[in-house]
């Protein structure tokens, strides 16, 4: 395989990778925030012990919902929707910030947080909504509160909220790497095992005997093995991991891992291919 249709196979890879992650962008709509702020003279009950969700490579817009039952202690009318408090998302190295919608303008910054109580009919239960605004977070888990300033608990006194990010390289090390990650793996192992077989091998007649190597029976099995061993890699690595990607470095471990995989993989057929 020349460089040229490398090239190109990359570049295929790289539109199938920006397709995939058009299509992991979340764009759910969320509620209004309400126009009370407080919770004083409410009582709460019901609440989740904590909230959580993953994003995966995709980004965008996602609504996280659950309920809660209130009582009025002063015996007052309901309000329809009740704004909730939220602060900040915080990623766990304390780096990156997601910004609660009241605290910055997310709009501008594409990046924000917030939550609201919506009441369901005239009952006492309310739909807990938190919108979570996040076109351009960084890979990482994140982590903020949900505070009902004035209401009357049963227990505790908010709501831990969990949110994870994978980097959003994941679609583009499988659909652009895969390929040359095997290919790589393989040449390294057939390089390896052709110096072993003859030492004095000069450079043009190593690429040629390599060459030679690759475009055989033995040759396109090793082919086969390292596809699904980088894929595997791959699957494990990155895709299984909710915040992949997270410190940067992993993306490059996780390359010369995959890489690493394809060398296993074609050991056995290229070493069998070499003695022939």
């Amino acid at each position: 395989m020349g460089v040229t249709s490398l090239i190109v196979i990359i570049g295929v890879g790289l539109l199938v990778g920006w397709a995939l992650l058009g299509g992991a962008k979340l764009s759910q709509t969320c509620s209004r925030t309400g126009k009370s702020t407080s919770w004083k003279g409410i009582q709460i009950s019901g609440l989740p012990s904590s909230l959580q969700s993953s994003f995966g490579y995709g980004r965008g817009t996602q609504a996280i919902q659950s309920t809660l039952t209130v009582a009025s202690l002063s015996h007052g009318r309901l309000p329809a929707r009740i704004a909730v408090f939220t602060e900040p998302l915080i990623s766990t190295d304390g780096t990156q910030v997601i910004p609660s919608e009241s605290n910055a303008a997310h709009l501008q910054s594409q990046r924000g947080i917030s939550a609201v109580a919506i009441r369901v009919g005239s009952t006492s239960t309310y739909q807990l909504q938190v919108c979570i605004h996040a076109s351009s977070a960084l890979a990482g888990s994140y982590s903020s509160q949900l505070l009902f300033p004035g209401a009357t608990l049963t227990a505790g006194t908010s709501v831990p909220v969990t949110v994870e990010f994978q980097s959003e390289t994941v679609p583009f090390i499988m659909t652009a790497g895969l390929l040359p990650l095997s290919l790589l793996g393989m040449a390294y192992t057939t390089v390896i095992v052709l110096r072993r077989k003859d030492p004095t091998l000069a450079l043009h007649g190593l690429m040629k005997s390599l060459s030679n190597e690759l475009w055989t029976i033995n040759g396109l099995f090793a082919g086969i093995l390292s596809v699904g061993a980088v894929f595997t890699a791959w699957n494990v690595q990155c895709y299984r991991d909710p915040t992949w990607g997270s410190p940067w470095p992993t993306i490059l471990v996780s390359l010369a891992t995959m890489a690493g995989a394809a060398v296993a993989a074609s050991t056995v057929p290229m070493g069998l291919s070499a003695k022939a």
